[in-house]
């Protein structure tokens, strides 16, 4: 019996390509074939192939799909997010697949490609922004787009984090929100941006913030100093001052007291 040939991994990291890109890489179909069985590269969308070195990077995964998919679609929601460096999977999924979503108008007929989910809404031109060559939506209506259609824990932790970072601004957002009053998600939305809190440091304080408001509670004063800010004093994630009441969100992987930044 004839033995297979061992596919070797590029040595280079490869440029998202389609199958008909390879002989100018110097590849070939069967190179191809086998480095896909091998996991060296991905299919993210059909017939468009990435390095699998590059399958974490969001904005490289949009670049890959770009190569096949219409020119008016614009990545959104989950996919914009993370182009924007807000990641929407969560502690618990953030090593699952980078999800890919597009939006066109709600003129065009949507078009339907295996891996990718893509909606038909209205898209004002002014909700749109290229980065590195890949239309997206912006951080207002990426904001805007993930408060609707995400589940409420998640949207508020990802519109914390958009305003922590300065991409958005929840007054602006509430005004921009009644422009599709009526539609699907529109109050799930502006109740989540009515409770934004740019200084939530963490998901998981998110998190637990929205569940003691949905229980009722009045809205909680987050970082709180105690007994004020110096230095060895203690810094409490929410709670009522005139009430001397607080709470804490326990938990390492989503702890940011220690000043990093890049923590969800």
């Amino acid at each position: 019996m004839p033995q297979v040939p061992r596919i070797l991994a590029p040595t280079s990291v490869l440029p998202p390509f389609r199958r008909t890109d390879l002989p100018s890489l110097g590849l070939n179909a069967r190179w191809l074939d086998g480095a896909v069985a091998a996991g060296f590269v991905l299919q993210v969308v059909r017939g468009a192939y990435l390095d699998a070195r590059l399958v974490g990077d969001p904005l490289a995964v949009a670049q890959a799909s770009a190569l096949v998919l219409p020119p008016r679609v614009v990545r959104c929601r989950a996919t914009a997010a993370m182009i924007h460096g807000i990641d929407p999977r969560g502690p618990a999924l953030d090593t699952s697949p980078v999800p890919l979503q597009g939006l066109v108008p709600a003129s065009n007929r949507t078009p339907k490609w295996r891996g990718a989910s893509i909606f038909e809404a209205p898209l004002a031109a002014h909700d749109v922004v290229e980065v590195g060559g890949v239309l997206i939506t912006t951080p207002e209506r990426t904001a805007m787009d993930c408060a609707r259609y995400l589940s409420p824990p998640m949207a508020l932790a990802v519109l914390d984090r958009m305003a922590r970072l300065g991409l958005v601004d929840p007054e602006v957002l509430l005004v921009r929100i009644e422009e599709s009053k009526g539609d699907r998600g529109v109050g799930q939305a502006r109740y989540l941006i009515e409770h934004v809190e740019a200084g939530a440091e963490s998901y998981g304080e998110s998190w637990f913030r929205l569940r003691l408001l949905d229980a009722g509670f009045p809205r909680p004063d987050v970082q709180i100093w105690v007994p004020e800010e110096r230095a060895g004093a203690m810094r409490l994630d929410l709670g009522w001052e005139g009430l001397r009441k607080a709470g804490e969100h326990d938990g390492e992987e989503f702890a940011l007291h220690a000043g990093a930044e890049g923590g969800r």
